[in-house]
């Protein structure tokens, strides 16, 4: 997971000690934590202690249980439950798409799983080029001799692969397209460990494509974004370089889904 290295300019020491607080809680015993025990994991002094929690606790964001201990109140279930119906792929930002297409002059396609197909929901095409991908949104591509198709089911174990295709023999589309499943499957086993997956002619004779998948707040994948163009223009560097700006934007991608670990600084004493 990516990690939040951004500190801020101007930092408002009391909210960083709140926000500090309710890290802590997160990770406690169902029971709570009293005074003196955040006092101590924190290094914060009690008295601040006590008015962070008794500002919180007017908020409802904490709660006293028994033995003056305290915990985290429901507020914040409310408030976390409203970030998954904020986030969705209507709503992203379609630079990160623009900005790939304009770098590689190369169609870029953004696609979700439905039922055995991949089915692309945004793209990008290049304005300086004649010979281009030819990808339609609301297209529907096969996701075992897809780059993107393989990218959005990487991860399924070998039960859920035979739940998605009909019988053992996959549809051949070129000569290089792959035709059974336990050789999909072996083949998904790569793209896990690799973190992207490539259809050099799998699908389409002269085409290559390379996806990288995106996943959300709670790991799973929800769609991917690919590359895609003509095999004379996407050579090894190119193919490389590609690789390396699709994990960015996945980065970006997953993050504004949900996907990253926040660190945080905070100041000690009282």
């Amino acid at each position: 997971m990516t990690k939040n290295t951004y500190r801020p300019k101007y930092p408002v020491h009391s909210l960083e000690k709140a926000l500090g607080l309710v890290e802590c809680l997160k990770s406690c015993p169902g029971e709570g934590l009293q005074i003196n025990e955040l006092s101590e994991r924190l290094n914060l002094g009690k008295s601040t202690v006590h008015r962070i929690l008794d500002t919180l606790l007017a908020h409802q964001y904490v709660e006293k249980c028994q033995h003056s201990k305290y915990r985290l109140g429901w507020k914040l279930f409310e408030i976390g439950n409203a970030i998954p119906r904020q986030r969705n792929l209507d709503l992203f930002d379609p630079l990160i798409l623009q900005n790939l297409c304009n770098k590689y002059d190369e169609t870029v396609n953004l696609a979700v799983c439905i039922g055995d197909r991949a089915v692309i929901v945004a793209k990008c095409d290049p304005l300086n080029v004649s010979v281009k991908a030819n990808l339609l949104v609301g297209g529907r591509e096969p996701l075992h001799a897809t780059a993107i198709g393989k990218s959005l089911i990487s991860e399924l174990n070998f039960k859920e692969l035979h739940a998605i295709f009909d019988g053992e023999h996959l549809k051949r589309y070129t000569q290089k397209t792959i035709t059974s499943i336990a050789e999909l499957f072996e083949h998904l086993q790569t793209v896990r460990e690799v973190g992207y997956s490539i259809d050099e002619e799998e699908y389409s004779e002269g085409l290559t494509c390379i996806a990288v998948p995106i996943k959300n707040h709670r790991k799973d994948i929800i769609a991917a974004i690919s590359i895609s163009g003509p095999t004379f223009r996407l050579k090894h560097k190119k193919i490389l370089d590609a690789i390396q700006d699709l994990q960015s934007a996945r980065d970006d991608m997953s993050k504004y889904f949900g996907l990253y670990q926040s660190t945080m600084c905070i100041p000690s004493g009282s």
